[in-house]
Formats: structure tokens, C-alpha cells, sequence
């Protein structure tokens, strides 16, 4: 196994949902990536690496094109406000 930091285009933010707060979430520019390589060197992991946080869950990637990925399913919402909307859900279940 091999890690690899990649820089990260303009754009990219980690978000995560606010402690306490149901509709509110705080961002952080994503400035590289850290890639794990298998032992045949294939990507088979990839994290943000972000200002000033330690990406735990649950956190998501603002792309930007507005669009957010969930980190923990793959999900994908066509606009921040869809992810926000969908917070509660995710905080208690």
C-alpha cells in the first residue's frame, strides 16, 4: 500500500454539518488529496485534505459546479440547499 498527495483544483470545499445546529454547516477549502494506491498501484482510496480540519464523518465535497458528494454513500444533490435538507436525517439516524 502506497499513499499518494495529490494538489486539488480550485473549488473543492469539505463541508460538514454544525454541531447543534440542524441547518448549518461549515466548509473548508479542499487543497490536496490523499490517494492510497493498492499494491499493484490502483487508486482504491481517496480523501480530502482540507485547512484546518481532520475530515471525520459525516462530511461531504462541494464541487464547483454547486454540486455535493456524500462522503459515506456516494449520494449525490444537485445543490448545497438539497444536502443541508437532508442533514437531520443523516445527524439522527
Amino acid at each position: 500500500m502506497t499513499i499518494r498527495i495529490i494538489a486539488a483544483a480550485a473549488g473543492y470545499y469539505v463541508i460538514w454539518p454544525q454541531p447543534g445546529n440542524m441547518r448549518g454547516f461549515g466548509r473548508s477549502p479542499v487543497v490536496a488529496w490523499q490517494i492510497t494506491l493498492d499494491d499493484e498501484g490502483l487508486a482504491s482510496w481517496s480523501e480530502p485534505v482540507a485547512e484546518g480540519v481532520i475530515c471525520a464523518e459525516p462530511y461531504a465535497i462541494l464541487c464547483p459546479d454547486g454540486t455535493v458528494q456524500e462522503s459515506d454513500s456516494g449520494v449525490f444533490h444537485d445543490k448545497i440547499e438539497d444536502w443541508v435538507r437532508a442533514l437531520p436525517r443523516k445527524i439522527t439516524a
